[in-house]
Order: structure tokens, then sequence, then C-alpha cells
């Protein structure tokens, strides 16, 4: 037994521990990334959102950066900000973030909407950016409706 003692080496049994955890952490990543990818194909499809505005040019920069800070053009499959004929420079400043954020930009409300499962149109004049931002988080966060349902007792 002593033996045994005198080769033990703490160092090395810690180093152990800590490779064993490390490696079991990126297997769970690897594992959850996959059940990420299958859930979101599983999700409500192709989203747009859909943001009028008009004779916002004093908020729409601020707007377009909350929402950015809070994800929503990575949720969203397709986000069109549509000027309603504004007479500042609504338009213009939405060209110049629109180069930045990656959404489209549209003068005036054409017939068709875009294509896809779901479209969620929202008028600036009525809601703030923070709103949208949460009803959108809402529909589309599938790991946060899957806490929820799990949290429910039914």
């Amino acid at each position: 037994m002593e033996a045994l003692l005198e080769k033990f080496d703490v160092g090395l049994f810690i180093l152990a521990v800590f490779a064993t955890v490390g490696i079991y952490r990126i297997l769970e990543l690897i594992l959850a990334r996959m059940l990420w990818k299958a859930k979101k194909e599983q999700s409500l499809g192709k989203t747009c959102l859909l943001i009028l505005v008009k004779d916002l040019e004093d908020r729409v920069e601020g707007i377009v950066r909350i929402l950015a800070g809070r994800g929503v053009f990575e949720m969203a499959d397709m986000v069109h900000f549509v000027d309603l004929g504004s007479q500042d420079c609504t338009f213009d400043i939405l060209k110049r973030l629109s180069q930045k954020f990656g959404f489209d930009v549209e003068e005036g409300l054409k017939e068709d909407l875009p294509e896809a499962d779901l479209v969620l149109a929202v008028n600036l004049q009525n809601i703030g950016a923070e709103e949208i931002a949460a009803y959108f988080e809402r529909l589309c966060g599938v790991k946060k409706v899957e806490m929820g349902l799990r949290s429910h007792k039914n």
C-alpha cells in the first residue's frame, strides 16, 4: 500500500479529473448543437418580420439597433422594413443601416407579402422596438418555449 502511495502523483490525478470533465463538456456541447439544429428545423419554418415605418427619422436608428441587439435579425429568416411614404429622411437612414445589418428596405407596401410560413407585420407608429423584439422572441425562441413547457405543471 505504501508503495502505491509513493507512486501516486496528486498533480497527475487532478489533471486526469479536469481532462475527463473537459472531454465530457465538449461532447455535451456537440450533442446540444446537433439537437438545437434538429429542433430549429422542426420549429415554425421560414419566418419573416415586416416592419412598417413612417416619419420616424428621430427614432428609426435606435429601433434598428435595439432589434439587432436583441438578436431579431438572426432569429428571422427575412426582415423587411417598409417605408409608408415618409416626408423626412427615414428611408435614407434605413438604406444606410440595411447595409450594416442586412435587412431589406422597400418604399411603399406592395400587394404581395414576402413568402414565408410566418409573417409578423408590425407598425412602429403603434408599438415600440422592445415589444417587437419580445413578441418575435416568443414566437421563434424554440429553447425558451421548451423551457416554459418543462416548467409548466399539468
